[in-house]
């Protein structure tokens, strides 16, 4: 889709180090201003969902996003534009 190629995945992968850095940690993942991070069972594989957005980005930066809608996308795209500035 083309509103998938909206996604930062080095501002992802910043926000994913951020969460496990600073969240609370939990059975599913790491809890972070809205977001739950957690990784496959060898940690290439990163997973970062707002619960109703799912990015999963791969090996080599490569990834997917699950969403129900373009609106949904867009709020999870601003949601780790913000968890990203957070702090600065």
């Amino acid at each position: 889709m083309e509103t998938e190629h909206k996604i930062d995945v080095k501002q992802a992968l910043r926000v994913f180090d951020k969460a496990t850095r600073e969240g609370e940690k939990r059975d599913d993942g790491w809890h972070y201003r809205g977001l739950t991070c957690s990784t496959d069972f060898d940690g290439y594989t990163v997973f970062i969902s707002d619960g109703k957005v799912v990015l999963t980005v791969f090996f080599h930066n490569k990834y997917t996003v699950d969403y129900g809608n373009p609106l949904e996308l867009q709020q999870f795209v601003d949601l780790l534009a913000k968890v990203d500035r957070a702090g600065d």
